[in-house]
């Protein structure tokens, strides 16, 4: 696990706009690579067990696995690109709405995420990656009607919209293990301070970040064991 700041960029006309550089924080990002059996059984995953589960529906499946989340709405989707330029494959892009619910709920309110979620198998093929990018949904008239409809009916009451940005790649090491790398930084927006978000004893982003590995290895064998109890 590492952390680290990036500074937001400077604006050269900060008046221009009020989400300018000049208003910015800095980022916080967390990182953290993990080493991986390829194989199907307990304590790890195989390549095409991680593929299925971060690569395809990975905001849903992310659901299935990661307690806080309540909801994850589609909001658009475009076809999927066979190639791009740069060797990039099976390129999928679409939209999703996250929404995280947090116990006790009478002290803290939903966080909804607007996310562009952008998948592709990597250009030399010994894996892929998966980004997510934060949108937002401000001014309200620069979105069409139906999308920001679609928004307003699926989020819970009294949600703050929050931002969320990772990249997620999963590759093929020559000694044929897998390295599963995620890097995230987010702005869960409201009162919580910044220095909770960031804290690993008050539970913040890098003690979640970690506890996903053990969340998704888990979340894999038991549809592993759900598959063969059924075939």
């Amino acid at each position: 696990l590492s952390t680290g700041t990036r500074a937001a960029p400077a604006d050269p006309d900060p008046d221009s706009d009020p989400n300018s550089g000049a208003n910015q924080r800095d980022e916080f990002w967390v990182c953290r690579r993990s080493i991986h059996v390829d194989a199907s059984r307990e304590g790890t995953a195989s390549c095409d067990e991680f593929r299925r589960g971060l690569r395809e529906n990975h905001s849903e499946h992310e659901m299935e696995y990661t307690p806080s989340i309540s909801g994850v709405e589609r909001l658009a989707q475009w076809p999927v690109e066979a190639a791009v330029e740069g060797g990039w494959t099976g390129v999928d892009m679409h939209v999703n709405m996250i929404t995280h619910t947090f116990q006790p709920t009478s002290l803290i309110s939903p966080r909804s995420f607007i996310s562009l979620v952008i998948s592709a198998d990597l250009p030399d093929g010994r894996g892929f990656v998966t980004v997510q990018i934060p949108l937002t949904c401000h001014p309200a008239d620069s979105m069409p009607a139906d999308l920001r409809q679609k928004i307003i009916s699926s989020v819970p009451q009294n949600t703050i919209f929050a931002a969320y940005a990772s990249v997620e790649q999963v590759v093929v090491l020559p000694s044929g293990e897998l390295e599963w790398t995620m890097a995230t930084t987010s702005d869960a927006g409201g009162s919580i301070p910044q220095w909770l978000q960031r804290s690993w004893t008050m539970g913040g982003v890098p003690r979640a970040v970690v506890g996903d590995v053990g969340l998704f290895i888990g979340w894999t064998a038991r549809r592993r064991r759900s598959y063969y109890a059924s075939d």
